[in-house]
C-alpha cells in the first residue's frame, strides 16, 4: 500500500516526521508547565472549584479505553478507504453510503440509550445549527475531501494534519477565550510543525520526476513536429512506468505540400 523505504532519506524523514507529530501531541497533553496568557483574561476561582469537582467524577480508565479505540477504528478507516476505492471507484456515493449507515447506527443508539420524545424534538436553535453543522461539513464534506486525499496521496497523508487541531484549538482558545497558553503547549505545537513540515518533504521527495532534459526534449519535438513547413523524422520521449527509464519513439512527417 505505500512503503516506508526506511533506508532512503524520504523514508526517514516520514518516520522522523510521524514520531514528532506523535510527540507534540502527547506533550501537549501530559506536560503543562507555566502559564501565560494573550490579551484579556478573567479568572474565576468558583469556575475551579467547579471544574475540579466535575473531573472528580469521571472515569479516566474507561475513557482512555473508548479513546485508544476510537484511534484504533480511525486508523482502520484510512487504510480500508484505499481498499474501497479498487473495488468501488464512486467515492462519493461511498461516502453518502457512510453517512446514511452512520445516521441509522446512530439513531438506534440513541433510541436505546434515550427514547424520550422532548430529547428528540428538534427547535430552531444553537443545538439544530450544530446538527446541521456536524451533518454537513464535519461528516460529509470531511470524508469527500478525506476519500479524494487518500486516493491522491494514500492513507498515511490525511491523518498527519490530525494534530494540526491541536494548535489550533489552543490558539484559539488563547485569542477569542482568554484561556492561558501553557509551555508544554507551546513546546508540542513546535514539535507538531516541525514533524508535520519533515513528512511532507520525505514524501514530496518520493514522487518520481521526469529528468528536465527528457521534459525540454519533448516538447521541442512535439513543437516541430507540430509545424506544417517543417519535412523530416522527429523524436519524442516518452516516460514509462519507471522513473529511471524513458522509451525513444520516433515519428516520420512529411510535408503535404
Amino acid at each position: 500500500m505505500e512503503n516506508l523505504r526506511i533506508g532512503t532519506w524520504s523514508g526517514k524523514a516520514k518516520f522522523i516526521g510521524a514520531i514528532l507529530c506523535v510527540g507534540g501531541a502527547i506533550t501537549t497533553s501530559l506536560y503543562k508547565g507555566k502559564q501565560f496568557y494573550i490579551g484579556h483574561h478573567h479568572h474565576s476561582h468558583h469556575f475551579d472549584e467547579i471544574s475540579v469537582v466535575v473531573s472528580h467524577k469521571t472515569h479516566m480508565l474507561r475513557g482512555t479505553l473508548f479513546l485508544i479505540g476510537s484511534c484504533c477504528c480511525y486508523t482502520a478507516w484510512f487504510i480500508l478507504q484505499v481498499k474501497l476505492v479498487k473495488v468501488f471507484p464512486l467515492k462519493y456515493w461511498g461516502t453518502m453510503i457512510s453517512c446514511i449507515m452512520a445516521a441509522i447506527q446512530s439513531a438506534i443508539i440513541g433510541v436505546c440509550l434515550d427514547f424520550r420524545k422532548e430529547v428528540w424534538r428538534l427547535e430552531w436553535n444553537l443545538q439544530l445549527i450544530t446538527i446541521l453543522y456536524s451533518g454537513a461539513l464535519a461528516t460529509a464534506a470531511t470524508f469527500c475531501l478525506l476519500s479524494w486525499a487518500i486516493t491522491i496521496k494514500g492513507p498515511t497523508y490525511p491523518p498527519m494534519f490530525n494534530p494540526l487541531a491541536l494548535v489550533f484549538v489552543a490558539i484559539s482558545e488563547a485569542i477569542i477565550l482568554g484561556e492561558p497558553l501553557k509551555v508544554g503547549t507551546l513546546v508540542g505545537m513546535v514539535l507538531i510543525i516541525v514533524g508535520l513540515y519533515y513528512f511532507l518533504w520525505g514524501k514530496r521527495n518520493e514522487i518520481p520526476k521526469l529528468p528536465q532534459s527528457n521534459v525540454a526534449a519533448s516538447a521541442l519535438s512535439t513543437s516541430i513536429a507540430d509545424d506544417p513547413l517543417v519535412a523530416q523524422s522527429t523524436a519524442v520521449v516518452a516516460p514509462t512506468s519507471s522513473p529511471d527509464k524513458s522509451v525513444l519513439v520516433e515519428i516520420d512527417k512529411t510535408d503535404k505540400k
